[in-house]
């Protein structure tokens, strides 16, 4: 048997697809034109950029310690403190009549030999003179205190509302850092 050589038939494009072919390759090829003049323009940038890379450290450094920063300062407080409480006491002490007391009291007497007899006795306590006594009450206070002291105080930055404002601006600038710095 003889092999019988293929015959190729030849195609013919449409004139609207031919167009779209030729489109497609001249705007390919104006992509790929615009790409390279962006990446050299990039890379002129980059190196224009240069002059800034100590400003931008200094930015980047600066941003870092507020950060890290710490708000130290010393409170001066002078102020009355009210205090309102009751205090029990449960206690024996010794109490100190400050004036004359006139007692006037019935009193039984026995009289050995003759029996009981019902009296009136009337004393007085002098002034001055020192009586114990059990107390057992409770008092209550209300008053104020005077308080003068200075406060120590130490606020981490990254504590107050401050904290998150920072992050964030460090995260703004650190891709200006990447791109001077070369590692982008």
């Amino acid at each position: 048997m003889s092999a019988k050589p293929e015959t190729v038939e030849r195609v013919d494009i449409g004139r609207g697809y031919k167009v779209m072919i030729i489109t497609s390759f001249v705007v390919n090829i104006i992509l790929i034109a615009v790409l390279v003049i962006l990446g050299l323009q990039l890379f002129i940038l980059k190196g224009g950029l240069a002059p800034l890379k100590p400003t931008i450290a200094q930015l980047t450094s600066t941003i870092e310690g507020l950060q890290n920063a710490t708000i130290r300062a010393q409170i001066p407080l002078n102020e009355q403190l009210p205090i309102k409480l009751d205090v029990p006491v449960s206690q024996e002490t010794i109490v100190r009549v400050t004036r004359d007391v006139p007692l006037s009291v019935p009193a039984n007497i026995t009289l050995p030999g003759v029996g009981f007899l019902q009296a009136q006795v009337d004393l007085n306590l002098p002034e001055g003179l020192e009586l114990p006594v059990f107390l057992n009450m409770t008092i209550p206070l209300e008053s104020s205190v005077p308080v003068s002291l200075t406060v120590p105080v130490s606020i981490p930055l990254k504590d107050t509302e401050l904290g998150p404002q920072f992050q964030s601006l460090g995260e703004l600038v650190q891709p200006l850092a990447d791109l001077v710095n070369g590692e982008n």
